[in-house]
């Protein structure tokens, strides 16, 4: 007894089939033990026989696309069939076992923990909501309005929920299952980590007048994309990760260059450096403040440099 599998794009099992006799053919044709519709497979295809020393071996019968084992780039016409690598043929994978195929011992299934990742969910939702309320209302100038509020979270909601019920879909197209608690915790994830590091770096420019990290929070920012991007791509599938996160890299050198060049290039047109608008209460002062005559010396200590420089000859000329 010949089990045939036919597997999916990410190698699991899509059909099964048991042929009760010692050999096995397939390919396109209805004349086949095991009929496959891909386009790309010839009407007799492979020939699967059992060897007088009980092992399986499979033949290619001539086909234009040839044999492949998973993952190599060489054309076999017969090989000795071992039960575990997949077998390539046109663009359809199968594997072939044995009735005396030995399987894997079972898996321990894992304690039921559906409430934990909702609870966890629900304490990032609030938390992200309850920190972006509070810097609504730490920049709030006018009267409190209720639309001030429930309009930029309300957004933030439901963009968060068209983002998940994407990958969701996605995951349910090619995995099978849409793992939409997974990609709900990863996309939360993501905005918890932007919105800490912001309050962070609006506190760390206003305390120690150190504004790099709010300059260059966009590099903070895409970063966190990229990992959620993989992680949520790792949710569609595991196999080659390297592959996912080379791309997943590319994208981010790439929009990490291109923001910098852009912001670059605003600081030539306008002159302006970008400062920090957050008001915050002057007890969160790490270091002392400037008086205005150390302020007033700096401008003159400026204005002597300034001086001393009109008085040099312009370059090329020789000094008098």
């Amino acid at each position: 007894m010949i089990w045939v599998e036919i597997l999916s794009r990410q190698r699991e099992v899509a059909a099964r089939v048991r042929i009760a006799a010692p050999e096995v053919r397939i390919g396109r044709g209805y004349d086949n033990d095991v009929v496959v519709d891909d386009p790309y497979v010839a009407a007799q295809h492979l020939r699967v026989f059992r060897r007088d020393d009980g092992s399986l071996v499979a033949e290619d019968s001539g086909s234009a696309n040839g044999t492949y084992i998973d993952g190599s780039k060489t054309r076999l016409s017969d090989f000795v069939v071992d039960g575990k690598q997949p077998i390539r043929i046109g663009q359809t994978y199968l594997r072939i076992r044995d009735v005396s195929h030995a399987v894997e011992r079972e898996l321990l299934a894992p304690p039921e923990r559906h409430v934990l990742p909702i609870v966890l969910a629900l304490v990032i939702g609030l938390s992200v909501l309850a920190i972006d309320a509070l810097k609504i209302w730490s920049n709030q100038t006018t009267e409190p309005r209720a639309s001030a509020y429930f309009t930029p979270l309300l957004t933030i909601a439901a963009t968060l929920l068209v983002w998940v019920g994407v990958w969701a879909l996605l995951c349910r197209i090619f995995a099978g299952r849409s793992q939409f608690l997974r990609n709900l915790l990863i996309a939360l994830i993501g905005i918890a980590a932007v919105s800490l590091y912001d309050e962070f770096a609006q506190y760390v420019a206003f305390a120690w007048t150190w504004p790099a990290g709010v300059s260059y929070g966009y590099v903070v920012v895409w970063l966190v994309a990229a990992a959620v991007c993989f992680y949520h791509l790792r949710e569609i599938g595991r196999r080659r990760l390297w592959l996912k996160g080379a791309v997943v890299t590319a994208l981010l050198v790439g929009g990490i260059a291109l923001q910098t060049l852009q912001l670059s290039e605003a600081l030539t047109d306008s002159g302006r450096q970008q400062t920090v608008h957050r008001l915050m209460p002057p007890m969160l002062r790490a270091v002392p403040l400037k008086d205005e005559g150390a302020f007033f010396g700096k401008i003159s200590n400026l204005k002597a440099d300034l001086d001393g420089e009109r008085s040099l000859p312009p370059p090329g000329e020789p000094h008098p």
